[in-house]
């Protein structure tokens, strides 16, 4: 009987296997990479519609000041709020209370117990969504102008804007020259919103 020859078999080395397992372990590190990069960006895009969602509302504050404060603002045609004199049921100051935070907030809206300690009344809530609004009116006037009318020498004051002429009358070259507006004080608006997983807005606004 003629028997053929067979040459042994090699050694399994086990390269091709090790180099597997490698390229399957980078693969799952850059999954988990890709997963965790996913996820922040989700939290990241939630904080922004969470802050941007805040905006609008505060809005709202601005034109409930704006109402307490001024005449053709007011719904009744009769501002709520003396200027010379502090009143909390509006939230509103007579002059600056220097306060502020280095972010420019005002104390009573520093944090949620704040709030309680100044006595100021005035918040805004809609349950539905869960937002807070609470804000805080200054006119900006140093101590000195409490309970008198502003002034250059204590207020923030500048005269308001107008405009000078028309293609018809320019009274820039009028004999009479253009009218002289008395100055006007500034009043600070400070807002915070309070929303949804325990999101938080600053917000300011400048009248006058």
């Amino acid at each position: 009987m003629k028997r053929e020859k067979t040459s042994p078999i090699g050694r399994q080395q086990g390269v091709v296997l090790f180099i597997a397992l490698i390229v399957m372990v980078a693969m799952s590190l850059a999954a988990i990479a890709l997963i965790r990069s996913v996820d922040t960006t989700n939290v990241l895009i939630g904080n922004l519609a969470f802050r941007q969602s805040s905006i609008l509302p505060a809005n709202l504050a601005v034109e409930q000041a704006a109402a307490a404060l001024f005449t053709d603002a007011s719904p009744t045609g009769a501002p709520t709020i003396d200027p010379t004199t502090d009143l909390p049921a509006e939230n509103y100051y007579s002059t600056w209370q220097a306060n502020d935070d280095p972010r420019g907030v005002p104390k009573p809206l520093q944090t949620k117990n704040d709030w309680g300690s100044f006595g100021l009344a005035k918040q805004l809530s809609d349950t539905s969504t869960g937002i807070n609004i609470r804000y805080v009116i200054e006119r900006m006037c140093v101590a000195g102008a409490a309970g008198i009318q502003p002034s250059p020498q204590f207020c923030d004051m500048l005269p308001p804007k107008q405009n000078p002429g028309t293609t018809v009358h320019d009274c820039s070259v009028d004999p009479g020259g253009c009218p002289k507006l008395n100055p006007i004080p500034f009043y600070r608006v400070t807002i915070r919103v309070d929303g949804p997983q325990n999101s938080t807005s600053f917000l300011q606004a400048m009248l006058r």
